[in-house]
């Protein structure tokens, strides 16, 4: 019988290493980690503004992972990417929590 691997527990040191990982990339400029009720533990923005662009992202979310089990019901949400002419971002959602991270988007090939 096939069974998932196991994921670690989102415990507060996980919770802090992933955000310093994350915060060390280049072009990172926010980030917001979301508790599995959705609310924002750690950010890099204020209390307001966290709350208000992960409710947005999360309504997004919502919607696509309803659209998706239309398509297939056994598929899940691995990762959203949302991106425009100057900024990118990246909804990385899994069992305990979720990571938002806004980014300045770059191409990777010369013109």
């Amino acid at each position: 019988m096939f069974s998932a691997p196991e994921r670690p527990p989102r415990t507060l040191s996980y919770v802090e290493k992933a955000f310093e990982l994350i915060k060390e990339r280049k072009n990172v400029r926010d980030i917001v980690i979301l508790n599995d009720a959705g609310n924002p533990v750690k950010s890099t923005m204020d209390r307001d503004d966290a709350v208000q662009f992960s409710g947005l992202f999360q309504s997004i979310r919502g919607r696509l992972e309803r659209g998706m089990a239309k398509i297939d019901p056994t598929d899940e949400l691995l990762m959203l990417r949302v991106r425009t002419k100057t900024n990118e971002v990246l909804l990385v959602p899994d069992s305990k929590i979720t990571v938002l991270v806004l980014q300045d988007a770059q191409d990777n090939f010369e013109k």
